[in-house]
C-alpha cells in the first residue's frame, strides 16, 4: 500500500512545497514608483534605527557568498563573521535610507545610536527592555525605536519545512491506517518509513529552495519607548529578482552575494514603505498615549477643542 501511494503522494508533496515557497517568498518582486506626501518637520517622529539581527543560523560562508577557493577553518570563520556583519550594516543602512526618502521621519545620528547600543549592550534584533527603552528615549530623544531581524537569507529556516514534513507523515499514515483498519503495527511501520524517506525529501527541498530562489525574509517593529508598545510591525520577503539582476554586469550576476544583496535591498525597501504608510506622526503618537478606558493604544481622534501639550 505504501509503495502504491508513494509516487502520486510525492508529486503532491512537490506541489505543496512549491506552493509553500511561493506563499512564503512569492509576490514580492514587483516594483513601482510610490508617490510620497511630505509632512512638516514638527510632525516627524525622531527615530532610532537599532542594528539589524539575523535569526537564521548561517554556519558556512558558501550560504551567503560564492566561494571559489578552499579556506582554512579559521579564515572561513573570520570571513563569515565579516560577511554577516556587512549584511547587518547594509540592512540597517537600506532601511534608514528608504525611510529618509519618504520624508516622514527624523533620525538620531548613527554615532549616538551606536554609542547607546554599546552602553546598553543591546543584541541586534532583540527588543530592548523597558529600562533600555527609557534610556534610548532620554539619551537620543527617540519617539520611535526600530528593531529588525533577517529571518531568512539564502537559507530557509527549519520552521518552514518541518510543518510540511509533519503533515506529510500524518497524511500517509492515516491513509494506510484507513486501509488496514487502523492496525497499530502497520501505522507504526508507515510512520517509521515516512520518517526515513521524507526527512531527506523535505530538507533537500528546503536546501534547493534556498539555492534556487535566494530568499531574503525580513521583519521589523516600531516601538514607542514611552510605554514599550509595538505600534507597527511588518514582515517582507524577496526572491530571485530577474528585472534588477539584468541591471548588474553579466560577470557579477551569478554571484550569490550579488543576488542576495538585491533581494535584501528589495525586502528592506518594502519594510520602509510599510512603515512610511503607517502614518506614525507626532500627533498620532500623542493620541495613542492618551489614557482611554479599554482603548489603550488606539489611534482614535481627539474630541473637538481638545489639545495635547508637547512632550
Amino acid at each position: 500500500m505504501v509503495g502504491y501511494c508513494k509516487p502520486w503522494y510525492q508529486s503532491c508533496c512537490l506541489i505543496l512545497y512549491g506552493c509553500l515557497i511561493c506563499g512564503i517568498f512569492g509576490g514580492c518582486a514587483w516594483f513601482q514608483t510610490r508617490p510620497q506626501q511630505e509632512i512638516s518637520m514638527e510632525e516627524r517622529p525622531y527615530v532610532a534605527v537599532l542594528p539589524i539581527g539575523i535569526e537564521v543560523e548561517i554556519t558556512k560562508l558558501s550560504y551567503v557568498k560564492s566561494v571559489e577557493e578552499d579556506l582554512s577553518p579559521e579564515d572561513e570563520a573570520q570571513q563569515l563573521a565579516d560577511a554577516l556583519q556587512q549584511i547587518r550594516t547594509d540592512a540597517q543602512r537600506l532601511l534608514q535610507s528608504r525611510l529618509a526618502a519618504g520624508q516622514r521621519f527624523r533620525f538620531a545620528p548613527d554615532e549616538q545610536v551606536a554609542a547607546a547600543v554599546t552602553t546598553l549592550e543591546l543584541t541586534p534584533g532583540v527588543v530592548p527592555t523597558t529600562d533600555q527603552l527609557a534610556y534610548l528615549r532620554a539619551q537620543l530623544g527617540a519617539d520611535l525605536v526600530i528593531v529588525g531581524n533577517i529571518l531568512d537569507y539564502g537559507k530557509i529556516r527549519w520552521q518552514y519545512w518541518v510543518p510540511g514534513l509533519v503533515v506529510s507523515m500524518l497524511t500517509e499514515t492515516l491513509i494506510v491506517g484507513a486501509a488496514t483498519g487502523f492496525n497499530p503495527a502497520f501505522m507504526a511501520a508507515t510512520a517509521g518509513s515516512e520518517l526515513l524517506t521524507d526527512v531527506p525529501f523535505w530538507w533537500g527541498g528546503a536546501y534547493i529552495g534556498g539555492w534556487a530562489f535566494r530568499p531574503v525574509r525580513v521583519e521589523a517593529s516600531a516601538i514607542d519607548p514611552l510605554d514599550g508598545a509595538v505600534v507597527w510591525d511588518e514582515t517582507e520577503a524577496a526572491v530571485y529578482l530577474w528585472s534588477r539582476l539584468k541591471e548588474v554586469p553579466e560577470g557579477e550576476r551569478k554571484k550569490k552575494e550579488v543576488q542576495l544583496g538585491l533581494n535584501l535591498k528589495k525586502a528592506m525597501e518594502d519594510i520602509g514603505d510599510s512603515l512610511i504608510d503607517a502614518g506614525l506622526t507626532i500627533s498620532a503618537l500623542r493620541i495613542r498615549r492618551l489614557p482611554a478606558a479599554g482603548l489603550s493604544g488606539s489611534l482614535r481622534p481627539l474630541p473637538l477643542g481638545v489639545t495635547v501639550p508637547r512632550g
